[in-house]
């Protein structure tokens, strides 16, 4: 099975919100996090919750569980090789809330525009 490259999203004015996100958490966290990440690129065809699950049309989220806290990224799988990792938070209700779903969804849309546009290049995975 192809392994798919886990790239973050980067806005037109060079902001990567998810590596913002996780710049933002102990070095343990953010440790925990990236090591999920990594495993989501080896084994992304055959994670289940509560590694992963769907949200709704082509959304995905990463689901790690800390002690007290849940962290979730949200992330896309675009042009076969690629997960984008669009958006993550702190999750503290029971369902995602519409304002994170809305986030990643613009942000994946935008991310398919800079990519037709031509504006962003990416390198075929071997």
């Amino acid at each position: 099975m192809r392994l798919k490259k886990a790239v973050y999203y980067e806005s037109e004015n060079a902001q990567r919100p998810v590596e913002e996100f996780l710049n933002s958490l102990n070095n343990k966290t953010k440790a925990k996090i990236l090591a999920r990440i990594d495993f989501l690129e080896e084994h992304w065809h055959e994670l289940r919750r509560p590694y992963i699950d769907i949200i709704e049309d082509g959304l995905w989220e990463l689901r790690i569980q800390f002690a007290r806290s849940k962290v979730r990224v949200i992330y896309a799988y675009m042009f076969r090789d690629y997960i984008i990792l669009l958006h993550g938070f702190f999750k503290t209700t029971g369902s995602i809330p519409q304002a994170d779903k809305l986030a990643a969804r613009k942000r994946m849309l935008d991310f398919q525009r800079q990519y037709d546009a031509g504006i962003l290049k990416l390198k075929t995975i071997e």
